[in-house]
């Protein structure tokens, strides 16, 4: 049996870190594991680098405390799910046995799981696949559990999910994916076996029973028949509308749907940037010919563009600001 009946205030529980590359399905993943009627999981959190970054184990003094839990309480996506009366600030932080980041953390998330019945809790956040190690370094039997698909997917995903942001394109797709997965793959090769496992997309869909006994295997709880029926969950909590819908119905194999909607000209890019990380993995990687000229001048000019907003993106988060894509 795993770790049912955590209670909040323990400060080292065996939480679950659900990681990915995005639009590669974490957010169905998410609702089979919070379908379990001993795990919930809350909506993407992304404050965990901003706020304990270089401070993994250190106490914290009790302004600073209070400071983070007005930033996370103000976090309207991951509070959203919240189903009891709002967070006494005071109360939280006087039942804290202490106020290192895993108590902190581990109470707060455990509020929240008990509202949905649940003992154990999790998160979800694509970001974290760069920040795995402070992950273990704050909870060091946490568990990671990393969903991986076939990025010329999640890139047709992302570009039909994120029309309206200007940073998406068809080289920010490869190469995000690229890079996320195999910082992913390099710290949970530290992690180990015990702590760290890898699930494709492509056979949780085709198999979702199969696939969800083995995940349950790995984090020591029962298989339950509702993780199949994710949607009913979904159906409560998310709307109708909107990026994540499809969570509100049956999973359904859903993969290489590149093969038809994918421009030659944005596979051979993919592949440019990314078709060695497929081929490691097992995908298909095409015999598309050699890119044009056209093509090449492409290709430097959207590594430009990643490369300047990347910059950016470090420059922003020294001074705290995690963009959660």
């Amino acid at each position: 049996m795993g770790t049912r009946g955590v209670t909040a205030g323990r400060p080292h529980p065996r939480p679950i870190f659900i990681i990915g590359a995005p639009r590669s399905g974490t957010t169905l993943l998410r609702f089979m594991l919070s379908s379990h009627s001993g795990i919930y999981i809350p909506p993407e959190s992304d404050f965990i680098p901003r706020l304990f970054e270089g401070r993994a184990r250190a106490e914290m003094r009790r302004p600073r405390a209070a400071r983070n839990l007005r930033i996370i309480l103000d976090n309207h996506r991951f509070m959203r799910e919240w189903r009891t009366e709002p967070l006494d600030p005071a109360a939280f932080l006087a039942g804290l046995p202490e106020l290192t980041p895993a108590a902190f953390l581990d109470a707060l998330y455990g509020a929240y799981a008990a509202q949905y019945g649940a003992g154990r809790w999790g998160d979800k956040s694509p970001i974290y696949t760069r920040h795995v190690g402070l992950l273990a370094e704050i909870f060091p039997a946490a568990q990671v559990v990393h969903l991986i698909r076939d990025g010329r997917d999640a890139a047709l995903s992302a570009l039909a999910a994120y029309p309206d942001r200007f940073y998406v394109d068809i080289y920010w797709a490869a190469r995000s994916w690229r890079d996320r997965v195999l910082a992913a793959r390099v710290a949970g090769a530290d992690l180990g076996p015990d702590r760290y496992l890898e699930m494709r997309y492509e056979e949780l869909t085709q198999d979702p029973e199969g696939v969800l006994r083995s995940a349950c295997g790995f984090l020591g709880e029962p298989f339950e028949r509702a993780m199949c029926e994710q949607h009913k969950l979904a159906r409560e909590l998310l709307r109708p509308r909107g990026r994540h819908a499809p969570v509100r119905e049956p999973p359904r194999p859903n993969s290489g749907q590149w093969r038809s909607q994918m421009q030659p000209a944005d596979q051979r890019l993919f592949q440019a940037v990314a078709g060695e990380l497929l081929g490691e993995l097992g995908y298909e990687v095409a015999d598309l010919g050699r890119m044009r000229p056209a093509e090449r001048v492409r290709l430097a000019a959207l590594s430009t563009k990643f490369g300047v907003l990347e910059g950016g993106r470090r420059l922003l988060q020294l001074f705290g600001i995690f963009h959660p894509h």
